[in-house]
């Protein structure tokens, strides 16, 4: 493009260039936009048009909300269905959704295929006064979007946010006087309230919740009227006031600090009042005022600076001005324009006569193409400034405030060439600016219809572009973007929302809706098969939404997913395989708590490790609830140690004997004929004992031998004789038992009298034994002579009797007796020494 061509379009407000650019010719067919409420997303985002109740005519009123893109092309229409009420005003929200105002306060949000989001509905105060001016508006910072009305009774309400859950509409301080419509108003936002500025009989009044308060505008001529429109700019809070005299007043939203004031020449109240660009400083005119009079079908441009200046344009149909971060928007029935403040790096580059340095390397590369002498001269200027980097940096930052591709590749071109004259140069921002100007010119063709300039995508994001092509359902063409530009997360973010939409929209079956995910996606954790699922549970698919399931990578994702579905045996047998016990656990306390005791019985039958863990934790926390489980498991013998562990010493006799009776079932049950007879034999001990505790009251808890024992020592020989036959204990056990009983009470006579009954089956070592660990040496005597030789030589050396123990040693023949003595007594007694020797030497 040549520069002449370029500067067609550039018109000068003071010092400043405002250039006006067609962007499209719009899809829609002669579009009377007065009869219309039109909003459109910042960030050349959609257009929602809905039918102004105040230019309908007498018959069924427009039931639907039109969605178009930036190019006029229809892409949704949502039916509002709303009875006996209308639409005040719509807005986007800072999500890109579109929220709608009613007459009585209603408000409904949508996302962009029309699906209702939310809806808030109005006190009964605000629905009986109905609504006749709505705002919708971003908080301060642009977090969050609000929403305040002005009712019949002239009283003012707002929300701050309309996606709180169940927002409420809170009540502004009264203006005084306030009995008819106020000349205009508008909405100044802060970080969790509202200021209204209103006008009303010339007076202005600032109130919030609490108070109301007159305002002056700083400098402003007292003769100028009622403000009868006034424009916000939300990231600067500043202000624009038209006043019904025709002056223009721009400056800070407190009103005391003035910036410009202009006589338009123009008393009418415009129709629209809005701001084109960003206000930043004094010392910066980088916005103007855009006044639109439908009437005189005309708009002005007025640059706001010390020194105010305008421009009028003239249109031959309805228009409608959307404010933008760099400029203005112009929609009209046939076209979308742009009108914004020519970016410096443009006028340094293209301005007439201008000497920057990339002007010079842009004219360099043109004459270079034409095999001009002229190339090497306006290189040479600007190598002898050293400044080549500059000039290239120019030729890149040009390229990216340019809208048309031809120009842009010009600049490039220039660049490029530039760069062979720099001996250390990074190419990164070069080769990042073609990809994004690549990316831009793409979204901004017809089909698409997402105008973004540079300077807005900078303040967009190209996440937000990528968010914005997703709900437009252009994966084509994002998912390219994506891998394009190697965003982080960017392909898990396209394709988890396609699976979504698909599974959501398609008409296809299950089977075949699952494989085109997984086919598309892969056995990857790119994206979140659960978040799919779910999504298809939503919306009645639960058979769906168990195949994606089965993709699903993360067993902490996809159990919890089934558990929702009460899917439970799916989800125990998925959480097996994860071996996450921790899974597990969490599975068998919901199939618990949700499932009939018949469905979780017979689950957990089906599932060993589970039943297992589940035995684990009741051990821990509940001893019925495992008592329930080993019975209905059929596990006999576990509930049978499971009782065994229950045993307590400190028991009521009775209950003790009912759980070993019920120890015994379960061993019988069970078939363990071991452990049911040993459990038999001790509830009859225990009854055993009963019947003796009036005779020994200490007999509780002991074991057989135990019984035997003590009732030998308390001398109830006879019912010591019941137990042995009770118990079918053998006789040496009976012997072995008695006389260490009578031996440990000394009940001497007794154990002479026992062995003297019949001949000992134990023999009579027991007696000696006896009697030696009670210290009765005198009474181990009588029983030590019968006893073996070789007994009765260990006893005599337990006895300290060597010299005893030699002589049997010696009637023996035993030298092996003898050397056992001897090593008993050692060297001290050499007295007996010598005589043992002599012993040996003479057998």
């Amino acid at each position: 493009m040549e520069p002449e061509n370029l500067r067609e379009n550039w018109e000068l407000l003071g010092d400043v260039f405002y250039e006006t650019t067609e962007v499209y010719e719009m899809e829609w067919v002669d579009k009377v936009l007065k009869n219309y409420k039109l909003v459109m997303a910042p960030y050349g985002g959609m257009i929602a048009l809905a039918w102004d109740s105040k230019q309908l005519s007498r018959g069924q009123p427009k039931r639907f909300i039109e969605i178009y893109n930036a190019a006029g092309i229809l892409l949704n229409e949502i039916a509002t269905q709303y009875e006996r009420i209308s639409v005040v005003n719509l807005g986007w929200s800072q999500n890109e959704d579109l929220i709608v105002v009613t007459d009585i306060g209603s408000i409904y949000t949508y996302d962009f295929d029309g699906t209702p989001l939310s809806q808030a509905s109005a006190t009964d105060a605000v629905q009986d006064s109905r609504v006749i001016e709505a705002k919708v508006f971003p908080t301060y910072g642009g977090t969050r979007t609000g929403v305040a009305l002005l009712t019949g009774s002239y009283r003012f309400y707002f929300i701050s946010d309309v996606s709180e859950e169940n927002p409420q509409y809170k009540l502004m301080a009264d203006v005084p006087g306030l009995d008819n419509p106020p000349s205009s108003w508008a909405v100044l936002p802060h970080d969790r309230s509202i200021e209204i500025l209103v006008s009303n009989n010339n007076k202005l009044y600032l109130i919030d919740r609490g108070s109301c308060s007159p305002k002056y505008p700083q400098r402003m001529m007292q003769s100028s009227g009622a403000v009868t429109e006034m424009s916000v700019l939300y990231k600067t809070l500043d202000i624009a006031l038209f006043s019904e005299n025709g002056f223009l007043w721009v400056g800070s939203s407190d009103l005391q600090c003035m910036y410009t004031e202009f006589d338009t020449g123009v008393t009418n109240r415009p129709s629209q009042l809005s701001w084109c660009g960003t206000y930043d400083s004094m010392l910066d005119m980088s916005a103007a005022i855009i006044l639109v009079w439908d009437s005189m079908n005309q708009y002005q441009v007025v640059g706001v600076g010390v020194d105010a200046e305008s421009t009028i344009h003239y249109t031959d149909s309805s228009i409608c001005v959307c404010h933008e971060i760099d400029g203005a928007r112009i929609i009209s029935s046939k076209s979308h324009e742009l009108i914004r403040r020519v970016p410096q790096a443009m006028v340094d580059v293209f301005r007439v006569g201008s000497s920057q340095s990339g002007a010079l390397l842009y004219d360099a590369q043109r004459e270079f193409d034409q095999s001009s002498h002229k190339a090497n001269d306006y290189m040479q200027e600007v190598v002898e400034r050293g400044d080549i980097e500059l000039a290239v940096t120019q030729c890149i930052n040009a390229a990216a405030c340019s809208t048309k591709p031809k120009l842009q590749k010009a600049l490039l071109r220039a660049a490029s060439y530039g760069k062979c004259f720099l001996a250390n140069d990074s190419p990164e921002h070069f080769v990042e600016m073609c990809k994004t100007l690549r990316v831009l010119n793409e979204v901004q063709s017809f089909r698409i219809g997402i105008p973004l300039t540079y300077q807005q995508l900078h303040s967009f994001t190209i996440l937000g572009l990528i968010k914005r092509l997703v709900r437009m359902r252009l994966y084509y063409l994002a998912l390219p973007i994506v891998d394009y530009l190697k965003i982080p997360g960017g392909q898990q973010m396209v394709l988890s929302h396609w699976a979504m939409d698909k599974v959501k929209h398609s008409k296809e079956s299950d089977e075949a809706i699952a494989d085109a995910i997984f086919k598309r996606v892969g056995p990857s954790d790119s994206i979140s098969y659960a978040s799919v699922a779910n999504e298809a549970r939503n919306n009645g698919k639960t058979e769906l939404a168990i195949k994606l399931l089965d993709y699903e990578p993360r067993s902490a994702e996809q159990v919890p997913a089934l558990m929702r579905m009460s899917r439970f045996t799916n989800a125990i047998e998925k959480a097996i395989e994860s071996g996450d016990m921790d899974l597990v656990h969490t599975v068998i306390v919901a199939m618990e708590a949700k499932q009939t005791s018949r469905d979780f019985i017979n689950t957990l039958k089906d599932y060993p490790v589970a039943s297992a863990w589940y035995a684990k934790w009741c051990s821990l926390t509940d001893s019925q609830k495992l008592h329930d489980h080993f019975y209905t498991q059929d596990n006999f013998e576990a509930s049978a140690l499971l009782s065994i562990k229950e045993l307590d010493a400190s028991m009521m006799l009775d209950a003790k004997l009912k759980l070993l009776e019920s120890i015994n079932r379960h061993f019988t049950d069970g078939s363990k004929e071991f452990e049911a007879r040993q459990t038999k034999e001790q509830i009859a001990l225990l009854k055993r004992q009963m019947a003796l505790q009036t005779k020994v009251a200490d007999i509780i808890g002991l074991n057989l031998n135990e019984t035997i024992s003590i009732l030998v020592q308390r001398a109830l020989l006879g019912d010591a004789d019941n137990v042995r036959k009770e118990f079918k204990i053998s006789d040496k056990k009976f012997w072995w038992l008695k006389v260490r009983a009578l031996a440990q009470t000394r009940n001497w006579p007794e154990l002479e009298k026992f062995a003297k009954s019949k001949k000992s089956p134990i023999g009579y070592s027991p007696f000696v034994t006896a009697c030696i660990e009670n210290n009765n040496k005198a009474e181990a005597m009588r029983y030590i002579e019968r006893v073996s030789k070789e007994e009765q030589v260990e006893f005599y050396i337990d006895l300290n009797m060597p010299e005893k123990a030699a002589e049997i040693a010696k009637s023996a023949k035993s030298i092996d007796l003898l050397d056992n003595v001897l090593n008993a007594i050692g060297s001290q007694n050499t007295v007996l020494t010598e005589t043992i020797n002599s012993f040996k030497s003479g057998l």
